[in-house]
């Protein structure tokens, strides 16, 4: 015979209430097992499963970056999955095409590579749906070389030394930034003098292979640029979109370059935000 007992409240005049180790205890179909959070450290691909999520409110993966390291979601009909909330944390800096990748089946659905970039998901309407996340994705880049633009042109920069590259996002052959994601720039292009005396060159922004933007020019009788050495945008844009750094000569009687070979000339630094 199976006992039964209906009750609107259970209390303790202890510290809490003990079910024996031998006995079994499910809330709304699950198990619930020791503890509501279940942490797991893994430096193998790993495919969350049944045991992870069951009977847990929350189960927290934190992993190693290899190429890929890749963390799979369990199918939403899994036990457990539709109350657990899941958050997978990058344990560790991320080096060359190294990165923690969640997979949703077949499907990629975060990428993350440096040391606390973390991805956080509930099942919402049958799918899963990402709560937060934070990763790191960013550019910084130095002119190698002075770089002539012709009067009166607009010309691409190529030729860049690499400061800082995080998740992969320069196409060095091309000279671009390339976005991994759909999401949002953050852009800073600023053009130096160096050893180049005067310019008349003004900095300009492409994504999508158009201009995007240009600051206002200032001159003198002699053609020189005054303040508007720096261009600055934030710009929404969708995945695989170019992001190219020009310079256009606004002096239309002589050539000007545009200054290279120092950390404190001519560069660009570019921050990557992924949006759902």
């Amino acid at each position: 015979m199976v006992a039964k007992l209906v009750l609107d409240e259970i209390s303790s005049s202890g510290s809490g209430i003990t079910i024996d180790s031998t006995k079994t205890f499910t809330v709304n179909g699950n198990l619930l097992s020791t503890g509501s959070t279940n942490i797991l450290y893994k430096t193998i691909d790993h495919p969350i499963v049944e045991a992870d999520v069951s009977g847990k409110s929350e189960l927290i993966v934190t992993t190693t970056p290899a190429s890929p390291r890749d963390i799979t979601l369990p199918l939403v009909s899994v036990t457990g999955a539709d109350t657990c909330i899941i958050t997978v944390v990058v344990s560790l800096d991320a080096t060359g095409t190294q990165s923690v990748r969640v997979m949703n089946g077949a499907s990629e659905a975060w990428t993350g590579y440096q040391n606390g970039d973390f991805v956080k998901f509930c099942v919402s309407n049958g799918a899963w749906l990402v709560l937060d996340h934070k990763e790191t994705m960013f550019s910084s880049r130095t002119l190698t070389a002075d770089q002539s633009i012709a009067a009166g042109a607009t010309t691409k920069i190529i030729g860049f030394t690499n400061v800082t590259d995080i998740g992969g996002v320069w196409d060095d052959a091309n000279n671009k930034l390339v976005s991994p994601f759909a999401g949002i720039w953050d852009l800073n292009w600023r053009i130096g003098l160096g050893t180049v005396t005067g310019t008349g060159n003004v900095p300009i922004l492409y994504a999508g292979g158009a201009m995007i933007y240009s600051p206002s020019n200032g001159t003198d009788g002699s053609g020189y640029n005054y303040g508007n050495n720096m261009s600055t945008l934030r710009i929404k844009v969708a995945a695989s979109t170019d992001i190219e750094f020009y310079a256009h000569n606004i002096y239309n009687a002589s050539a000007y370059s545009v200054g290279g070979n120092g950390s404190n000339e001519s560069g660009f630094d570019g921050t990557f935000t992924r949006t759902y």
